[in-house]
């Protein structure tokens, strides 16, 4: 029993990295139908950027101004310069999956060559530790998890009650009503594009921090796990993507506590597996099911 309140509390924070990544993934996917497999590499650039531009410092909110800035600047690239290109160009979702993977080992490698022999490490900040309960937790994390549930919060209340919100739900449903309907449908996908990468880079420099030392691979492990929390909630569906994020985080750090740290990601990817024999269509299935990506 005294392991449950470490569990919950560092299954939280797990999951404030992964639902940020997952939210941003997902609502990206469901706005514009195009699957951006340079998601995990944009997070990596967005870190380089703040190590860079911030020359290494450790302050929590220079860091998300410039990964949110970066990131969504590297993300409308990504959507209104290269995937457009190709689906101008007639391009097939297979074909623009190809297109998508080299462009982010393109990334990766350019990143590489800047990072050179060693990895980039942030500079050593003051280690305040907290004291919940029984658990101990450091400042950091807590400010983490607190501008993960802002971030997220803001997501549902951008959703829910303001017009873009409600243009991306109905652009996500039938793109082609909502231009009848008077939607500026490309005005709404490239908005869909800032956001994701806001929230990717966010994510992206959130765990570079929380690491402290990174290189070029920095982000490969948690996209596959961002992935994972976004198919476990229902693909294109941000609710189910911040509910996949916490069984996630939760369960694989159970496995971690219960176990061994090194089953987090085997666990992670495990439940993946469960959820695409049992009910491919996740948790929330609307989405999948209208699109047809599963049967």
């Amino acid at each position: 029993m005294h392991l449950i309140p470490g569990i919950i509390a560092f299954g939280i924070y797990s999951a404030s990295l992964i639902a940020l990544g997952a939210v941003g993934f997902t609502l990206q996917f469901g706005v514009t139908n195009a699957l951006n497999l340079a998601f995990g590499s944009i997070m990596t650039a967005a870190t380089f950027i703040d190590f860079y531009v911030g020359g290494g410092s450790t302050n929590i909110w220079l860091g998300i101004g410039i990964g949110a800035a970066s990131g969504a600047m590297l993300s409308w690239f990504v959507g209104a310069v290269v995937v457009r290109s190709f689906t101008r160009r007639g391009s097939t979702l297979f074909g623009l999956a190809m297109v998508m993977i080299a462009l982010s080992l393109i990334i990766q490698y350019t990143l590489e060559g800047i990072q050179g022999p060693l990895s980039l490490t942030y500079h050593e900040p003051p280690v305040s530790s907290i004291h919940i309960g029984p658990v101990v937790m450091s400042g950091a994390q807590l400010v983490i998890i607190g501008s993960a549930v802002v971030l997220v919060l803001a997501v549902h209340l951008l959703l829910r009650y303001t017009r873009l919100g409600l243009a991306m739900r109905a652009v996500s449903i039938d793109p082609a009503l909502s231009r009848s309907c008077g939607v500026p449908t490309e005005t709404v996908r490239t908005l869909a594009w800032l956001i994701s990468g806001a929230l990717c880079g966010v994510a992206g420099v959130l765990l570079g921090l929380s690491t402290g030392a990174f290189d070029s691979t920095l982000s490969t492990t948690l996209f596959i796990t961002i992935v994972a929390a976004a198919i476990i909630g229902g693909i294109g569906h941000p609710y189910g993507a911040m509910l996949g994020a916490l069984v996630i985080g939760i369960v694989s750090e159970a496995a971690s506590a219960v176990w061994s740290p090194d089953y987090k990601d085997v666990v992670a990817w495990s439940i993946l597996i469960l959820v695409l024999l049992f009910r491919p269509q996740g948790i929330f299935k609307e989405f999948a099911s209208e699109r047809k990506l599963v049967e």
